[in-house]
C-alpha cells in the first residue's frame, strides 16, 4: 500500500468535518478549508449534504460522500482517511446529535468535538444533549462556538460591578433578561451568570439565589441569529441594562437607572469573527471549566 509519508509528518491533528445540510455546507467548507491551510493537518470532509460523490483527494484534503451510508460505514471511511497517533478533532454539523448513530460512531475516535448550537433549530434542545454528552463523554473536550461567542459580552456584564459601589449589588440581583436572536445566547448567558455567582435552577424561568431569594429569567428571540442585543439585570433599586447602539452594531451601552444611576456610557464591543472562534475550538485542547459549569447550570436550569 502506498503511504502519504509527507502528510504523515506534516498533520498535526486530523480535522474531520461532517455535515448534512445542504445550505449550510459552503459555509462550513469554507471556513474549514480556511483553517487546513493555516494548520497542518488532515482535513476529511465526511458530506452527507448529498453534495460529494465517491471520494476526491487534494492533497491533505479527503472529501468522501456518506449522504447514503449507515453510522459503521461513516465511522470506517473516517478512520480510513485519518492519520494515525494524532489527535482527532471532530466538527460535528449534523442536524441530529446523541440520537445520531453516526455522531456516536464518530466520537469514539474524537478528542475534542465542536458543535454550534446557535440558530432557531437547535437551541434548547442542542444544549440539552450537551448537557448530557459531558455526562457521557467525560473523557471528550467539548467547545460550542455558540458559547464562544459570548466572550466580549461576559466582559462588558462584568464591567457593571467593577464599581466597588456597584459590586454590592450582585447579591440582590432579582431579574435577568436576554433579548438575543437565538436561544442558545440567553441560556448560556443564564447559566453562565448563574453559575457565577452559585444561583441554584429551581425550573426553566427561576433560580434560587443566596437567602432563599429568587431571581427571574426572561428571554426573547429577537434580531439576527448568533447576535444579542440586549441584556438587562434588576436589583432591589436599580437597573442594569447593556444593550447594543442604535447607531452601531459593534458598540454597547451601558446603563444604570435607579438609586445607583450612572451616567450611560458605550465602548466597543470585541468582534470575534467565526474563523477566530473555529479556531480556538480547534487548537485548545483542555476542558473550558467555566463552559462546563455554565452548561450544567442550563441543563439543570432546563430539565
Amino acid at each position: 500500500m502506498d503511504v502519504d509519508r509527507s502528510t504523515m509528518h506534516v498533520a498535526t491533528m486530523n480535522l474531520v468535518v461532517f455535515v448534512d445540510d445542504p445550505g449550510h455546507r459552503e459555509w462550513v467548507v469554507e471556513r474549514a478549508q480556511r483553517l487546513a491551510a493555516k494548520h497542518p493537518c488532515r482535513f476529511v470532509l465526511l458530506d452527507a449534504s448529498g453534495g460529494t460523490a465517491g471520494v476526491a483527494i487534494d492533497g491533505t484534503r479527503h472529501d468522501v460522500g456518506v449522504a447514503n451510508l449507515d453510522a459503521a460505514a461513516i465511522a470506517s471511511l473516517a478512520r480510513e482517511h485519518t492519520v494515525a497517533d494524532v489527535p482527532t478533532i471532530l466538527w460535528w454539523n449534523g442536524t441530529g446529535l446523541l440520537e445520531s448513530d453516526a455522531f456516536a460512531r464518530l466520537v469514539e475516535d474524537a478528542q475534542t468535538v465542536v458543535v454550534d448550537s446557535s440558530g432557531l433549530e437547535r437551541g434548547r434542545a442542542r444544549i440539552g444533549e450537551l448537557g448530557t454528552f459531558l455526562a457521557r463523554y467525560p473523557g471528550v473536550v467539548l467547545h460550542d462556538l455558540a458559547f464562544l461567542r459570548l466572550g466580549p459580552w461576559m466582559d462588558m456584564i462584568a464591567q457593571f460591578f467593577d464599581d466597588p459601589a456597584l459590586r454590592e449589588d450582585l447579591f440582590s440581583i432579582s431579574s435577568l433578561r436576554v433579548v438575543s436572536g437565538s436561544e442558545a445566547e440567553a441560556y448560556y448567558l443564564s447559566g453562565w451568570l448563574g453559575s457565577r455567582l452559585s444561583w441554584q435552577p429551581l425550573d426553566a424561568n427561576t433560580f434560587s439565589a443566596h437567602g432563599g431569594r429568587t431571581v427571574r429569567v426572561e428571554q426573547e428571540v429577537k434580531g439576527d441569529m448568533r447576535r444579542v442585543l440586549r441584556v438587562v439585570l434588576e436589583s432591589d433599586d436599580s437597573t442594569y441594562s447593556a444593550a447594543l447602539s442604535d447607531l452601531d452594531p459593534y458598540t454597547v451601552c451601558l446603563s444604570v437607572s435607579g438609586a445607583k444611576a450612572k451616567p450611560t456610557r458605550c465602548a466597543p464591543l470585541q468582534n470575534v469573527d467565526n474563523i477566530s472562534l473555529i479556531e480556538r475550538a480547534l487548537l485548545k485542547n483542555a476542558h473550558d471549566q467555566i463552559f462546563e459549569t455554565s452548561l450544567e447550570t442550563v441543563r439543570k436550569l432546563l430539565d
